[in-house]
């Protein structure tokens, strides 16, 4: 998935309604919340955090609060810090980071999705 294009948003079942492969299985919008297709990854030197800029956009979209900013006593910044468990891997935290080109965050997709 390109999530520098959108994100997939918890709301939407289309993807499982317009397969016409049958690749995806037909799901509500309760299964979908509960579906984890990926799980974030940050990159800590690209991120605003780290040069002092109180940017919090990862961590305020994320849908399943997977995503939380800590403090690191090593350099009395805030960090990021993701909850694999319950991060559904939906993109919103890359598509919304506003460093660019590269991300501060990031999704990897799993081979086989997983439920949380």
């Amino acid at each position: 998935m390109a999530f520098d294009k959108g994100y997939c948003k918890t709301d939407c079942t289309r993807c499982s309604e317009v397969c016409p492969a049958g690749a995806i299985k037909k799901i509500d919008e309760i299964e979908k919340s509960a579906i984890s297709i990926g799980h974030a990854v940050t990159v800590p030197q690209n991120c605003l955090l780290g040069q002092g800029v109180a940017c919090n956009a990862c961590s305020r979209h994320c849908p399943t609060g997977a995503i939380t900013l800590v403090d690191d006593a090593s350099t009395g910044h805030k960090v990021v810090a993701v909850n694999e468990n319950t991060c559904i891997g939906c993109g919103a935290c890359e598509h919304l980071c506003p460093v660019r080109p590269f991300s501060a965050i990031y999704v990897e997709g799993r081979e086989v999705h997983t439920t949380v």
